[in-house]
C-alpha cells in the first residue's frame, strides 16, 4: 500500500465506491437464492449505520500505521485470501455448471486468474478506473435483468412465508462487508464535502440492489425452489431468456463483478506487485479445493470480526505499513 501520502495524487472517491458496488454484486448474485428480500432490506440500515464510524476513522489517516496497524494489515491480508479463494472457486464452479460440466475446473480457475494477475500487477489507480468501466457495463446488465424480470414475476411468491432471518442477515453481512476492504484507502480520496455520506449511500445502494436480486430470484422461481438450486439467480435468467442461453450469457457477464471483487481484496496485500502475489496464492488454494470448505456463515462472521477489530485496534503514528 502506498505510504508517501503527501506526494500522492488523491484517489477519486467515486471510483472507490464504484469498486465496492461492482464487487459486492458478486456476493449478491451468489446469495440471491438463499436470502429473503424482506430480511435483506431490514439489514441494510444496520450495515449503513455501522459504516459511519468506520468511515470516520479511516478518513483520518492510514489504518495500517504503527504497531496496531501492522497487525491489522496482516489480518486484512490473511482474511482477504480466504475470501478470494472462495470467490474464485464460486466463479469457476458457476462457469463449469452453465457449460454442462464439460470444462475442467483447473483450467477455468487459471483463465479467471490471468486478468486478475494483470490487474494486480498495475497500480491502484488503474484498477479503480477499470472498476468504473465495468460499472457502466453492469448498470446496463442490471437494467436489462430488471426490465425482463417484471413480466415474469409471480408476485404472490414475493409475499409468501418469510425465510430464515439469520441466514438472510449473514448473507447480507457478507455482501456489505465488501466495503470493509475499501477502508484502507479512504484517507487517500479527494476531500470533497459530504464524501463520507456519499460512501454510505453507495453501500446502501449495494444492499438494496442485493435485496432486489433476491426478490427477482424468489419471484421467478419461488423461494422454496430457489433454495434447492445451484446458482438460482442465473437459473432465473434462463427463464427470462426462455432458454439456457440466457443463464450462460448472464453468468459470463457476471464475471466482471467477480473480477472486481477479487481484485479489491487482493489490494490489501499492498503496493507494487504484491496484489498479483495474493492472486497467485489464492489460485493455488482454490485449485486445492480449499474454497469449498468455508461456509457462507464463516465468511460473514469473519468479516464482521475484522470490522470490529478495525474499530478497536488503535492506529499508531508513522507511515503506512500495508
Amino acid at each position: 500500500m502506498e505510504d508517501k501520502r503527501l506526494k500522492q495524487r488523491p484517489l477519486a472517491g467515486r471510483q472507490l465506491a464504484v469498486a465496492v458496488m461492482v464487487g459486492g454484486l458478486s456476493c449478491a448474485a451468489a446469495a440471491a437464492g438463499q436470502t429473503d428480500w424482506r430480511w435483506a432490506l431490514c439489514t441494510v440500515p444496520v450495515g449503513v449505520l455501522l459504516s459511519v464510524p468506520l468511515l470516520k476513522k479511516a478518513e483520518k489517516g492510514p489504518l495500517f500505521s504503527g504497531a496496531g496497524g501492522g497487525v491489522l494489515a496482516v489480518l486484512y491480508g490473511g482474511w482477504a485470501v480466504v475470501l478470494m479463494v472462495c470467490a474464485l472457486s464460486r466463479a469457476a464452479a458457476r462457469v463449469q455448471l452453465v457449460s454442462g460440466g464439460q470444462s475442467s475446473s483447473g483450467w477455468i480457475l487459471l483463465l479467471l486468474a490471468l486478468p486478475l494477475l494483470w490487474m494486480g500487477w498495475g497500480k491502484l489507480e488503474a484498477f479503480l478506473r477499470t472498476a468504473e468501466i465495468f460499472w457502466l457495463a453492469e448498470v446496463a446488465v442490471l437494467a436489462l435483468v430488471f426490465l425482463l424480470s417484471v413480466p415474469q414475476i409471480e408476485w404472490r411468491w414475493l409475499w409468501g412465508q418469510m425465510g430464515d432471518w439469520r441466514k438472510s442477515a449473514l448473507a447480507m453481512g457478507e455482501i456489505l462487508a465488501t466495503g470493509v476492504f475499501a477502508l484502507p484507502y479512504i484517507y487517500r480520496t479527494d476531500r470533497k464535502p459530504g464524501r463520507l455520506g456519499r460512501g454510505a449511500a453507495w453501500l446502501a445502494a449495494l444492499g438494496v440492489t442485493a435485496a432486489v436480486l433476491a426478490g427477482v430470484t424468489a419471484g421467478i422461481l419461488s423461494h422454496v425452489v430457489a433454495e434447492q438450486l445451484q446458482e438460482p439467480f442465473f437459473v432465473a435468467a434462463g427463464v427470462l431468456g426462455k432458454s439456457a442461453r440466457g443463464e450462460g450469457l448472464l453468468s459470463a457477464l457476471w464475471l466482471l463483478p467477480d473480477l472486481i471483487y477479487i481484485g479489491l481484496l487482493s489490494r490489501t496485500w499492498g503496493k507494487n506487485h504484491w496484489p498479483a502475489a495474493a492472486v497467485a496464492a489464492s489460485l493455488i488454494l482454490a485449485a486445492a479445493g480449499v474454497g469449498n470448505a468455508v461456509p457462507a456463515s464463516v465468511r460473514c462472521i469473519g468479516s464482521v470480526i475484522l470490522l470490529i477489530l478495525t474499530l478497536v485496534i488503535p492506529r499508531g503514528e508513522g507511515k503506512d505499513s500495508g
